[in-house]
């Protein structure tokens, strides 16, 4: 992951400590597919899906960590916070500070990498992207769809198999 900070508690406002308007942040435009396309939309449809697959891979992901950098860097990595969801702890990501800001702390420790990067990092874990009535539950299925490793059919036994039943 590329780099660390903590939420602080002007994260959320648009005016610098000098009171002058700070430049427009970048639009989330993750979190408004998350909130245009429904779940039952991206089960459903394929370009819609393919889009929001593209979308996250490029996004810059925003995770909540537990240690500093130097206990980052003692432990040879990081630990991500997670919470349950139906008993299964699932990873904590967000589309912006903004949302992370909605749902954590101030003073939450956080890294940010490409979709891609954290996708890749967390491939085998449940996760849930910006928690909330817009948010997204990603199974390790759909991570590694949305990575492009979707996994093997099952085989079915056929006439034409070149193996015992």
């Amino acid at each position: 992951m590329k780099h660390g900070s903590s939420l602080a508690p002007n994260d959320n406002e648009d005016i610098n400590r000098t009171g002058k308007k700070m430049a427009t942040p970048p639009k989330d435009e993750l979190a408004s597919m998350l909130e245009q396309a429904s779940a039952d939309m991206m089960a459903s449809d394929p370009i819609v899906r393919k889009a929001f697959s593209v979308g996250l891979l490029a996004a810059e992901l925003f995770v909540p960590v537990y240690q500093t950098e130097d206990e980052q860097a003692a432990a040879g990595g990081i630990s991500l916070q997670a919470v349950n969801i139906n008993d299964t702890p699932h990873v904590l990501l967000f589309s912006s500070v903004e949302k992370l800001g909605e749902f954590m702390d101030v003073g939450t420790r956080y890294a940010c990498a490409s979709g891609l990067d954290v996708l890749t990092q967390i491939q085998h874990s449940f996760a849930v992207l910006n928690p909330g009535s817009d948010g997204r539950a990603l199974t390790p299925q759909d991570i590694a769809e949305i990575l492009g490793n979707p996994e093997p059919a099952p085989h079915v036994h056929g006439p034409n198999c070149n193996h015992d039943h």
